[in-house]
């Protein structure tokens, strides 16, 4: 179906050319290659929208953003914000660098959490596909987000815009700018806005919690920007920026699909329990994609921040406080012998508070919290000039040093908030011979431990309601890099683009975890729990072991690239390139991370263990395109074919019950980008954007089993690797040294990376109504084939293609303007992520994005 929309859309396009003349086509000036230039003069494949665009269709995010630029996509887990280019994205791992690098005024942001900066009251956002090493650097190696914000004019009047708009779920926006020249050479701009959303998840459990448990996932955030321009001569100009948000998000895009139990053979004593007490508590419960069912707390969030509650209302809603800062500085200055000098200075800081319902279940039995902080300083200085006429060139140093931090606690409670539902079930049916908690040694595990010394049933000693892990990582990062570019003119048609960059980083962590129970506090960094009972049963249950790690790592790296470019006339040109990229090691952020074991059985807690250090991911790329004007400047036509290989993909798998990081892949892909914009007539403009896009894993033989695999691998009982059977499925049993089962993996060589095809189409009209009104209305269609929601690339969670269809109408005037929109009008249901649930095998979640949603949106210019 969707190949069909593409195929006629095309051909609708073609016999629109046989109608009379069309207007011309304005310039898309960009800055791709840290100048000005049109979009047609660039030799990459890339997408530019306008701020107008977003601002009239109502874009406020960068998710919603990836809608309409092909193979992009951009989309919101648990703990990370993924975004994917050409299928190439990350994990779920709060460490990882983005291989898609993000720019702000020219400061690169450089954590996922600040692409959940909102956007507001923009010039242009470019999109730049395949690695942009040279000039955006480190971490770039899929692509780069250029955002340029709007500034001050100098020399203008007093002038000003405020906007309001009023939509489903309750959603109310204000949003506003004003703007004036003070002097002839300073100029002001202040721009703010107010964003207010219910959620677009039913909570059905609030009917049953007297209507505390909130629908989600809610949004309420607060942005402004203040910006100066100063030119205090001819010769130079300052550009100064400041923003600050905060976001507040109430629940969660989590939706429990499916809740259901695999062949119980193997399935641990946690998921026995699991299933059990949710058949006695909520015997009807089987998942809902619209219904999130759940009490929406973590377990342990207020201690993290500094109380004492612990679960119920008082406790930390699942969500997140993001507050953000970012500060930019642009100078230019232009010597009287042609060159240019450009200083870009950039101070980013975030910290939030995050809560996870962990279970994502109505049940009180996992719960995540996590406060973080992130600092980063960077400098870069650019000289630029001309030799000849014929050579253009760009040089300059980058300089960064930045701070993460996060503190977490992760808290487990075994009588899942049914404390004597538990003991009916710990007791065979009867209660008076049952424990509160599944978290507790049998009285025959006791005697062969402790020979008897320890009776069954202690809380804090041999049976646990709550236990805990506390968290502290800390990574300190420094980078610097040289770069230069060079292009020569063989003639007027002709030219070469040749460029390298030289980066070399160090990182620093901090990486401690202490374990504790609710009977000696919980969550207590100061006297964490020494009970080798209990340090025992959370290696056991959790695969969770006390450490503190101490560790170093430093890179280098050198990327190239080179263009040869071929205009034959002023409306055509077409180039061939080659560019390398990468994206920086690192350490791995989580929590139940393990230590060494020696054979001997003794536990290296200041060693880690394989998985927690990551070495850098490199890419390499080749690409043919071409920029066309056609029909006398009424159609621009820009194609690219692209292939790319990337080495030693990071990767976090989930092995035995905890994540680990690797290096566990190579991918190749290849694809075709097209981007058509056609002023049909003086009213009409259509616009075509698709892309065909084939990637697959060329290794990986260390991807994470899936839920079905990793069960019937359990049913084997496995003991050692001379076991007549050691795989299920696919699913390999790997061993330690001492030949220990430890955890799992499955091979997915030649398995599906991204979508095979996603794109959209616009259709905008213009019909003046009198000299100074005029109605307008665009129709707006994004499609996407279908896609892995995992990274184990389960059958079980596949998103099917859809298509969004859009829509905008309203009068404008020259001071005025009302509209109405819609957005996804035919109520697709779809998700842009899935996870596993946790300890209950043959449960699946997803992370769904909102349905159908209608607006209506007035406007007043002075």
């Amino acid at each position: 179906m969707k190949k069909t929309l593409i195929a006629t859309s095309i051909l609708a396009l073609a016999a629109t050319s046989q109608m009379a003349v069309a207007q011309k086509l304005e310039e898309v000036v960009v800055t791709a290659q840290k100048r000005e230039q049109t979009l047609s003069d660039v030799p990459i494949s890339m997408s530019a929208i306008s701020g107008e665009l977003i601002e009239d269709a109502g874009i406020a995010s960068f998710r919603e953003l990836g809608a309409y630029v092909p193979n992009l996509s951009i989309s919101e887990n648990a703990v990370n914000t993924i975004i994917s280019m050409r299928g190439i994205g990350v994990g779920a791992q709060q460490s990882f660098e983005q291989s898609v690098g993000v720019f702000v005024d020219g400061v690169h942001l450089g954590k996922s959490r600040q692409t959940r900066l909102g956007l507001f009251d923009l010039e242009r956002v470019e999109v730049l596909r395949g690695p942009q090493g040279i000039l955006f650097g480190k971490n770039t190696l899929a692509g780069a987000i250029n955002v340029t914000s709007a500034s001050p004019v100098l020399g203008g009047d007093l002038e000003g815009r405020i906007a309001i708009s009023s939509e489903s779920f309750d959603g109310r926006i204000y949003e506003g700018w004003v703007q004036t020249s003070i002097t002839d050479n300073f100029a002001l701009r202040f721009a703010v806005k107010d964003r207010q959303l219910d959620g677009y998840l039913d909570n059905s459990l609030a009917s049953a919690d007297n209507g505390s448990t909130p629908d989600g996932p809610t949004t309420d955030e607060q942005i402004w920007r203040l910006s100066a321009k100063w030119q205090p001569a001819e010769s130079t100009e300052v550009d100064l920026k400041y923003t600050e948000s905060d976001y507040v998000r109430i629940g969660g895009p989590a939706a429990v699909k499916v809740f259901g139990m695999l062949d119980p053979a193997g399935t641990p004593d946690a998921d026995l329990a699991m299933y059990t007490m949710m058949g006695i508590v909520f015997p009807t419960f089987s998942g809902s994609q619209t219904d999130m069912f759940r009490d929406a707390k973590t377990l342990g969030g207020d201690i993290l921040s500094g109380g004492t509650a612990y679960g119920g209302p008082l406790e930390r809603d699942e969500g997140t406080d993001t507050q953000n800062e970012e500060w930019s500085l642009n100078i230019e200055h232009e010597f009287g012998n042609g060159l240019t000098l450009n200083y870009v200075y950039g101070d980013s800081y975030y910290k939030f508070e995050d809560g996870i319902d962990a279970d994502f279940l109505p049940v009180q039995f996992i719960g995540r919290a996590d406060d973080s902080e992130y600092d980063q300083e960077s400098h870069e200085l650019r000289l630029a000039g001309s030799a000849g006429g014929s050579f253009d060139w760009v040089g300059g140093v980058n300089v960064v040093d930045s701070t993460q931090k996060i503190d977490r606690i992760v808290a487990i409670d075994g009588s899942l908030g049914y404390p004597d539902v538990m003991r009916a079930i710990t007791g065979g049916g009867n209660p008076a011979l049952g424990l509160p908690t599944f978290l507790n040694y049998t009285q025959a595990q006791l005697d062969f431990f402790t020979g008897g010394l320890v009776p069954r049933g202690v809380e804090g000693l041999s049976m646990f309601s709550a236990t805990g892990r506390l968290s502290h990582w800390e990574q300190d990062t420094q980078s610097w890099a040289a770069f230069f570019q060079g292009t020569y003119r063989f003639n007027d048609q002709l030219s070469l683009t040749a460029g390298i960059r030289y980066t070399e980083e160090d990182k620093d962590v901090i990486a401690r975890t202490d374990v504790s129970t609710g009977a000696t506090g919980l969550g207590n960094p100061i006297a964490p729990e020494a009970n080798p009972l209990f340090h025992g049963l959370m290696g056991v249950v959790f695969d969770t072991y006390a450490h503190a790690f101490d560790e170093s790592r430093s890179t280098s790296q050198v990327t190239p690239a080179i263009t040869l470019q071929y205009e034959p006339n002023d409306s055509t040109n077409y180039y061939v390139s080659y560019a390398e990229g990468f994206k920086s090691g690192g350490f791995n952020s989580v929590d139940d991370q393990n230590p060494v074991f020696q054979a001997d059985g003794t536990i290296l807690r200041n060693e880690p263990g394989v998985g927690f250090e990551y070495d850098d991911e490199t890419a390499s790329s080749i690409e043919i395109g071409g920029k066309h004007t056609l029909l006398d400047g009424a159609m621009q036509l820009n194609w690219s074919v692209y292939s790319a290989e990337y080495e030693d993909l990071q990767v976090s798998t989930f092995v035995g019950l905890g994540f680990v990081v690797a290096n566990a892949a190579t991918a190749e892909i290849q694809g075709l980008e097209v981007d058509l914009n056609y002023q049909v007539t003086e009213k009409l403009r259509v616009a075509l954007a698709f892309a065909l896009n084939d990637g697959e894993y060329g290794s990986f033989p260390d991807a994470g089993c899936t839920q079905f695999q990793q069960n019937a691998l359990n049913a084997l009982n496995i003991q050692g690797p001379d076991d007549p059977q050691t795989s299920a499925f696919g699913c390999q049993q790997k061993f330690l040294g001492d030949g220990t089962p430890s955890g799992a993996s499955q091979d997915l060589k030649g398995g599906q990376i991204g979508t095979e095809y996603n794109g959209s189409v616009q259709v905008e009209y213009i019909q003046p109504l009198s000299n100074d009104v005029a109605w307008f209305s665009s129709l707006d269609y994004n499609f996407t084939d279908d896609y892995f929601l995992t990274g184990d690339l389960d059958p079980l969670q596949v998103q099917s293609g859809y298509g969004l269809l859009n829509f905008r109408t309203g009068l404008r005037a020259e001071n005025w303007m009302i509209m109405a929109y819609g957005r996804n009008i035919t109520d697709e249901l779809y998700a842009q992520g899935g996870f596993s649930i946790p300890l209950a095998q043959g449960s699946q979640g997803t992370y769904m994005t909102p349905g159908e949603a209608y607006g209506i949106q007035v406007s007043y210019q002075f």
